[in-house]
């Protein structure tokens, strides 16, 4: 994987435009499939954190729609964090046999793949220089704003889907494993 923070100026310098539409194309017609599984195993993933923080304030089907009304008008990162407090909660206060540097790496995990599916879901598709370099980030800082360009390799993207995947089966796992020991099942 090859990426480069920039100034609009050192890309433009740095970057050439695809030479045609038909390259451009071309080289979307090859990770279109795979950046849709890294959303499709995304939004389960987000779905399942959004499940457990149910799970774990409530349990009656009109408190959840309610519930579902405050999840809705949350982005990943804050209801990952009100799902880790919860559980951070659970850690301290009941007996189970998970730790909080277990809930720790979990939270880098999911929290990784947010950052890894925002390159996709906010990458300049159709803006991708020679060499396959697409735009995933713009920051504004004191010295100006600086583009981030990253070079997306089929494999790469397997990788992340994989990632993504895994994630959603630990979360599982933990989220079975810390119900299990709060109502005596493990």
């Amino acid at each position: 994987m090859s990426e480069h923070h920039l100034s609009p100026r050192q890309a433009e310098e740095k970057f050439e435009d695809t030479d045609s539409d038909e390259e451009l194309l071309s080289y979307l017609e090859d990770l279109a499939p795979q950046i849709g599984w890294v959303v499709i195993y995304f939004n389960s993933l987000e779905d399942l954190v959004s499940q457990f923080i149910r799970e774990a304030m409530l349990h009656d089907p009109y408190q959840d729609e309610r519930m579902d009304i405050f999840l809705s008008e949350m982005l990943f990162a804050a209801k990952c964090r009100s799902l880790m407090h919860l559980y951070g909660h659970t850690i301290e206060s009941a007996a189970v046999k998970i730790t909080q540097t277990d809930l720790n790496r979990l939270e880098e995990k999911l929290l990784e793949c947010a950052k890894r599916r925002n390159e996709y879901a906010h990458a300049d598709w159709l803006g991708i220089k020679k060499g396959g370099f697409v735009r995933v980030k713009a920051q504004s800082k004191k010295q100006g704003i600086i583009h981030r360009y990253k070079k997306f390799e089929t494999s790469q993207v397997e990788d992340d889907i994989s990632f993504i995947d895994d994630a959603r089966r630990e979360i599982e796992e933990f989220n079975e494993k810390i119900t299990d020991q709060l109502w005596g099942r493990g």
